[in-house]
This record gives structure tokens, sequence and C-alpha cells, in this order.
């Protein structure tokens, strides 16, 4: 900070530099947690991107193919026409069903644009969504939301009954029982226990690890007597880093993820397409990180020895020093502002809303006291009278 000339023990500058880096990395974790938790947990955030999911051409082409496949395999198409067509187009039966099948998924998928589909698509994912809540906290779930196996599903019965009445054949469908194609499961029932572990040490960390991380980073910056400002650039720093850490492994177990579980190449552009709008939080997360560290880095240089930096510390004094309220009055202007236009998730929530007042008012008011101790107010004493001059009387201060 403006004036620090102190230097630390080589003893004291390992601990800061082990607790940041420390910080760093409970940091990378609780931003993966805290991912977690947000998209699996929060209803709307899985529906918001439910909804992002099918707006998607290629995900959108996909969906409609299996609605297809699931309604077509339950119904013996050969059979029907061979049944129905007169006897001198019955070979024509297969090209006949091939053309009939290609219109149907054309049929769903233009369907699917709809917004009455988007309202059933947004349904159906928020009881799948609300049945793996209650399997991961093992409470109950509805036998809607599970298969015969125990494992939860997305059911998607009310999108097929939907398509099948547009092609046509929903009396054929009801004569048979519902089949895997009916469904897309969420959560297979021998992985249950190892998930519901998982969530209840997720749920337990999400919250302990950004409070520790918030404890680590503020020890640092104490312990750091005589080079606070450098400790201050060095988080910053930190916050940046981690930031594109989160940036590169969303990138990266995107790749490894959608490889291993994709086999048909076909299908790998859909599969990437769902990965990049299912962690599309993670990304804002990972964003959020970068434009913090560098608003801690440039509140570093704002507090630094550079000429600029110097100066505007100077032309601030007096204000800072005269109108303490103004100082604070402008700046809650500005932290509302940030609020309103909401740029990351911790300015759209509660808590992150708290913790960055608390973290801007302390900061500014920080600043505020070490920029007056480096440029302490001094009354500059009016000018000596020329002779025969009198002194005009003071200006009466109104009371009460």
């Amino acid at each position: 900070m403006p004036g620090e000339t102190l230097h630390m023990s080589k003893r004291r500058a390992i601990i800061v530099w082990v607790l940041v880096g420390l910080a760093s990395l409970l940091l990378l974790i609780s931003s993966l947690t805290l991912f977690a938790k947000r998209q699996l947990f929060n209803t709307d955030n899985w529906v918001h991107t439910s909804g992002q999911l099918l707006a998607n051409d290629q995900i959108r082409s996909a969906l409609a193919l299996k609605l297809n496949d699931a309604i077509f395999q339950q119904i013996d198409l050969d059979a029907t026409l061979r049944k129905n067509l007169p006897s001198q187009a019955k070979g024509a039966t297969p090209l006949i069903a091939s053309a009939i099948q290609d219109g149907g998924q054309r049929a769903i998928e233009a369907f699917l644009t709809t917004a009455a589909a988007q309202r059933l698509w947004e349904e159906v994912n928020r009881q799948g969504q609300q049945a793996i809540v209650k399997a991961l906290k093992g409470e109950k779930v509805g036998p809607v939301s599970t298969n015969k196996n125990g494992d939860v599903v997305l059911d998607l019965k009310p999108l097929l009954d939907r398509v099948s009445g547009r092609l046509g054949v929903t009396s054929e469908l009801k004569k048979h029982v519902p089949s895997a194609t009916d469904e897309i499961i969420l959560l297979h029932s021998d992985q249950l226990q190892t998930a519901q572990d998982a969530v209840f040490l997720l749920r337990v960390l999400s919250i302990a690890l950004v409070i520790v991380v918030f404890i680590l980073y503020a020890i640092a910056i104490y312990l750091s007597r005589g080079r606070r400002r450098m400790m201050l650039e060095a988080v910053g720093g930190s916050l940046a880093l981690v930031g594109l850490l989160v940036l590169v492994l969303r990138r990266v177990a995107g790749q490894i993820i959608v490889n291993s579980l994709v086999k048909t190449d076909s299908d790998r552009p859909a599969a990437h397409a769902a990965w990049q709008i299912a962690t599309e939080l993670l990304h804002d997360i990972g964003l959020a990180l970068i434009a913090y560290g560098v608003l801690a880095l440039l509140a570093g240089w704002i507090a630094g020895p550079s000429r600029w930096a110097t100066w505007v510390r100077k032309e601030l004094s007096p204000l800072f020093h005269h109108s303490p309220w103004v100082v604070h009055g402008v700046g809650l202007a500005l932290f509302l502002i940030l609020i309103a236009w909401g740029p990351t998730n911790a300015t759209r929530e509660l808590l992150g809303i708290v913790l960055l007042a608390i973290l801007f008012f302390v900061g500014l008011e920080l600043f505020r006291r070490l920029t007056l101790r480096e440029f302490p107010y001094r009354h500059t004493p009016p000018p000596p009278l020329e002779a025969g001059e009198s002194r005009p009387p003071p200006t009466p201060t109104p009371s009460g």
C-alpha cells in the first residue's frame, strides 16, 4: 500500500505464499463444486439449461431421431403396410416404410421447434431433475421417475404421446408396453449409493470451501505487512489464473468425456453442443474469477508507486478528506449499477451480493484511509494582510 517500505522475514514470506497457493487450489476445487451444486440442485438452472439444449439444432435433431425411433420400434410398420396396401403395392413396402419414418422424423423435429414442445420439454426435465435430487438426497422417488430396474430416468412418454398424435399413430402406440426407448437414464441404480455419498460431500464443501478461500487470502494479505499491495496483486493474479484453469478444464474435460461416452462420430457434434450448453455456468464462473482477478490487480496498481497511480491518489485526497460520505455514496451507486447489470452469478445471488458488498466497501474505506495517510490534509494559512487591510469576519455557522 502507499508508503509501505517494510520487509517480510523469509519464514513469513514462505507462510504467506503457501497460504496463497493453498487458497488457489481450494478455489479451483470450490469452483467445480459450486458449479455442480448449482447445476444439479437448482431446478431453474436445470430447466433453463434443458431449454437451451432443445434450442440447439444438432441436439434437437438427435432428440427427434430418438423419439422417431421410439415410436417406430414399437410399431410393426411393415406388417401394417402389408395389411393395408393393395397387393400390387406390397413390393414397395420397405421403401414406403422408410419414407414414412423419414417424414416422421422431420415432422417431429418441426414440432420440437414450437413453444408447446418447449414447455412440454421443460416440464419433463423439471420432473426428471426433481426425481434425481430426491434420489441423491435419499428420499423416495415416485414410480413415474424410475424404471423397472430402479434407475432414475427422464420420462419421454409425454413427448411421445404428443408427437404420435401428430403422426396419427397414437392408437397403434397404445397397444405396446413402454420400452427403454421411452426414457433417458439419468442415474443407474447401482450408481446411487456412490452418487449419494458424493453429493453429501459436495453440499458440505460448496460453501465451506468458498469461506476458507476468503479466510486464507485475507490472512495472507494481513501477514504481508509492508508488502500488502504486492500481495493484493498476487491474489488478483491467483484469481485470474484459477479462472483460466477452469476454462481450460471445461474444454479438455469436454473432449475426454464426449469421446469416451460417444462412440459414433455422427453423434459427437450433438454431444459436444450438449456439453457446451450444460457447462455454460462453469464458463461463467471462470470468466467471473478472471474479472475479479483483474479488479484486484487494478486495485494493487492504484495503490502502487507509479507516477499515474500517485497522481490519482493525490487528486482524490481532498475529496477523501472533506466528503467521505460522497465517496461511499458514489461507490454505492456504482455497486448498485453492477448488481442491476448482473454480469456474474455472484451478482445475482444474495450470498454473493453480500460478500461482494463487504469486499467492495471495506476495500474502498481502506484505500481512502491509506490515501489520507500518504497525503494528509494540511490547512493552508491565509496570506498575510497588507498595510491598512482588515480581515473579513468569519461566516457564522448556522446553529442546530
